[in-house]
């Protein structure tokens, strides 16, 4: 059966943020004092959910140190990212394309306020519905947010896909039962992707898109 709805992650495969959450994760340590931290450490583990970045990154921090942390990084993602340059030069057309076939929708580790303050007003109307980090209690790579967002979009597993850049993208679409689509604009590589069990990975957005559409035009034939 054909697929009626997209999911999208945000970071990475819809804006072009690697650098600017590699550098508000590692400032935040710095100005509370945990030096240690690296910008490679925060690199290798950007894809992980919050809460587990905390481990990674900052050790045996107390919840209020936590906090503080999480505070910061978001100030200093918003005093770094520049709205007019933070999508991927693909993202509005790819999202306007799928919009006229498909319901779309975005499902992702980042939390609200951001996805708010910075992403396009015009293209977040695209989207029937949207799901934060901080309005699930389980993340992905659990399955729970993306079982929830089939409920939502009143979709079956099968009519669905989830587009991402990371393994726990992938991890997260497959244990919910819906199609996997990867793309390479992110931290994580072809072949991790790949061995990740992605049912299809692509170089970004433009090339998913033109599979998805012609994907539909030989389903309609």
């Amino acid at each position: 059966m054909a697929l009626k709805a997209i999911v999208f992650d945000y970071n990475g495969t819809l804006v072009d943020d690697l650098p600017l959450n590699v550098e508000a994760y590692y400032r935040a340590g710095l100005e509370m004092g945990l030096g240690s931290l690296t910008r490679e450490t925060v690199l290798r583990h950007i894809s992980q959910p919050p809460s587990q970045k905390r481990r990674l990154y900052y050790g045996d921090i107390s919840d209020a140190q936590w906090e503080q942390i999480v505070q910061l990084r978001q100030k200093i993602y918003c005093e770094l990212a520049d709205p007019s340059r933070l999508l991927f030069p693909d993202t509005a057309a790819a999202l306007t394309a799928l919009s006229g076939r498909y319901r779309l929708a975005v499902l992702s580790n980042t939390f609200r306020f951001l996805y708010e303050r910075l992403f396009p007003e015009h293209l977040a109307k695209l989207f029937q519905a949207s799901l934060f980090f901080d309005e699930v209690p389980d993340p992905k790579p659990s399955p729970k947010p993306m079982r929830a967002m089939l409920v939502t979009l009143g979709v079956e597993p099968h009519e669905c896909g989830y587009a991402g850049d990371a393994v726990e993208d992938i991890q997260m679409a497959n244990a919910a039962g819906v199609s996997s689509f990867a793309i390479t604009t992110g931290a994580c590589s072809r072949a991790e992707l790949s061995r990740a069990g992605a049912g299809w990975v692509g170089a970004d957005l433009n090339a998913l898109t033109a599979r998805l559409l012609t994907d539909d035009r030989a389903e309609n034939a």
